[in-house]
């Protein structure tokens, strides 16, 4: 699952994942994959544990035209996604489990990922 493709809609903001190789549309575009970068030091999500899951937070823009879209965490056998929304706080908890690719979506800057 870590090698997951993710695809987004520039419209909707439509989330997509494929595990295969795939022609992607939605509201009436081809959609490209998203090409994963990983995160430099002061783009990095904070994690930190708090009781049995990861407590994650970014100081980031969380405005109409600039936010981030969701974070998913893949690990070998499984993808999580948690949808985030302009104008709420970047912060969300995820259960602890093993090592895995935290991933995120910027509408502005595009995919990328840090491990954990």
């Amino acid at each position: 699952m870590k090698k997951t493709k993710y695809y987004v809609c520039p419209m909707c903001h439509n989330i997509l994942l494929c595990t295969g190789e795939a022609e992607v549309s939605c509201c009436g575009r081809k959609i490209d994959q998203q090409k994963m970068q990983k995160a430099e030091e002061n783009e990095m999500l904070s994690v930190e544990v708090i009781e049995d899951d990861w407590y994650i937070t970014v100081a980031h823009p969380m405005n109409k035209e600039h936010y981030i879209s969701f974070v998913a965490f893949a690990t070998g056998d499984r993808v999580q996604i948690i949808k985030q929304y302009p104008e709420w706080d970047m912060q969300l908890r995820l259960p602890k489990r093993g090592h895995g690719m935290l991933i995120w979506y910027c509408t502005r800057h595009g995919l990328f990922y840090q491990l954990i």
